[in-house]
């Protein structure tokens, strides 16, 4: 086994040649200008079709997207979001003159938002999933019908948007337990829970601003009620439950809630660019859409609700984990569930990912593969491109070389649109050294989180700054 020692020698004897860095720069601004272009045309496209209002004149979507994921609203305007909103996102945090809608809530089944030694065993941060259940059935009904009454109100259509946000990440947490639980019937039960979610949330966020899609506004409510209230998914909460009640000894990763993937618009960039391309290159043929369970669950399932009716026809979804890089963080044990063989005879494979670095989980994904598909392609939410600065020596181990490696990875994001994902991934270049000085545990903990190379958890933990102290 590699020592620390050793795999700081390693480090120190690979370093990044200035080409390579000069490459790593313009990936990054290839990637600005494509969420400046998609930015400019979605907002331009949501003013033509008029079906949300937007708030004023001269407002751009970026502006109500929050880093990490989800959306936030101006602090002064947070009374525009109803009473029911209020209710809903209690636990809101305002940060710089936004309120954040995603709240303490949302994260706080997921380990990695506590502090060393104050972490709740799985089975009680499954709790938390758990009783917030019944708020999705009590809060449906009101807050999709404020964004059913076309065109939509800003802010209320943006509430509702988060509402699902919250159900879907839910589900997808139910999800993962039951896998890690070897449960295959829990499994399936929230597979389905996971499709018809996000068919909500893309026809409701996506499909409602597309020319001539087939939306049907009135039937919101009762879709989403029809799922927080589906008996079935209740007892599968409380079964889950009780598993994990029963291992007391069980992997904190047994519950997770944060995923890099969960990023509404960047799984609309990912579809955007590649889709068309995609389906144009095979038409009529079957498609598997395998979503990487680790960061991006539900993307699979996005994608098939952003696609127009008839490009459904013969779509098949499926959940794999074959990622890696968790593993070498520490967030999820050796020995945690993975996935088996995944039959894709006669399909053409697309493979979703939060985001890539050195390929290695594409390339088990593909040696999971049975039969013969006909094309199998990987499509990432971002690109790592700091991760290279840190860690080249991952690279020589995987290639040998990194221009070479660096030709492998642009070549195989790029293929077949030409282009390359909407956003870097949330991993930073370098890493804060500790401060001396700081003797207290608690502040010390928190500020080797902030200072730390992973950017997600690091704006996670800054936002939710007294939630996590207090936790």
């Amino acid at each position: 086994m590699s020592t620390p020692a050793a795999a700081a020698a390693r480090h120190s004897e690979v370093r990044l040649a200035p080409a390579h860095r000069r490459r790593l720069t313009a990936w990054a601004q290839d990637m600005r200008v494509t969420r400046r272009h998609l930015g400019r045309d979605w907002t331009a496209r949501l003013h033509d079709t008029a079906t949300v209002l937007l708030p004023v004149p001269g407002a751009r979507l970026d502006d109500f997207l929050a880093a990490g994921g989800g959306f936030r609203v101006p602090a002064g305007s947070a009374a525009l979001l109803g009473d029911a909103a209020a209710d809903f996102f209690r636990d809101a945090v305002t940060r710089d003159g936004w309120l954040y809608l995603r709240g303490w809530s949302y994260y706080a089944a997921d380990a990695a938002m506590y502090l060393p030694g104050r972490c709740p065993p799985a089975a009680q941060r499954w709790e938390l999933v758990r009783r917030r259940w019944p708020a999705y059935a009590a809060f449906a009904r009101p807050l999709a019908q404020d964004a059913a009454r076309l065109p939509a109100p800003w802010l209320r259509w943006l509430a509702f948007l988060s509402f699902l946000e919250a159900l879907l990440n839910d589900a997808c947490t139910a999800r993962w337990t039951a896998a890690h639980l070897g449960d295959r019937e829990a499994g399936e039960r929230w597979e389905t829970a996971i499709n018809e979610v996000a068919g909500l949330l893309t026809e409701a966020s996506w499909q409602v601003w597309q020319p001539g899609a087939a939306c049907a506004p009135e039937l919101w409510a009762s879709r989403a009620e029809a799922v927080a209230t589906d008996e079935s998914l209740k007892v599968s909460l409380r079964q889950l439950g009780e598993r994990l009640a029963a291992e007391p000894a069980i992997e904190p990763s047994a519950v997770r809630a944060i995923r890099e993937g969960d990023v509404l618009w960047q799984v609309a960039a990912a579809f955007e660019t590649h889709w068309p391309t995609l389906r144009q290159a095979h038409p009529g043929q079957p498609v598997l859409l395998v979503s990487e369970a680790f960061g991006a669950m539900a993307v699979g399932a996005l994608w098939a609700g952003m696609m127009p009716e008839q490009q459904r026809a013969g779509l098949q979804l499926v959940t794999s984990r074959c990622s890696v890089h968790e593993q070498e963080m520490g967030r999820v044990p050796a020995q945690a569930w993975r996935t088996g063989s995944v039959l894709a005879d006669g399909c053409v494979v697309v493979h979703l990912d939060d985001s890539v670095f050195t390929g290695r989980t594409h390339a088990l994904l593909r040696g999971s593969l049975t039969g013969r598909p006909r094309a199998v392609y990987l499509v990432p939410l971002t690109l790592d491109t700091s991760t290279w600065h840190n860690h080249p020596e991952e690279v020589i181990a995987v290639s040998g070389d990194i221009a070479t490696h660096l030709d492998t990875i642009e070549n195989l994001v790029r293929w077949p649109c030409g282009a390359l994902p909407a956003a870097p991934s949330l991993w930073a270049r370098r890493k804060r050294p500790d401060e001396p000085g700081v003797t207290d545990p608690v502040e010390r903990a928190t500020r080797r989180v902030l200072g730390g190379s992973d950017r997600l958890l690091a704006l996670l933990w800054e936002r939710h700054d007294a939630a996590v102290r207090g936790a």
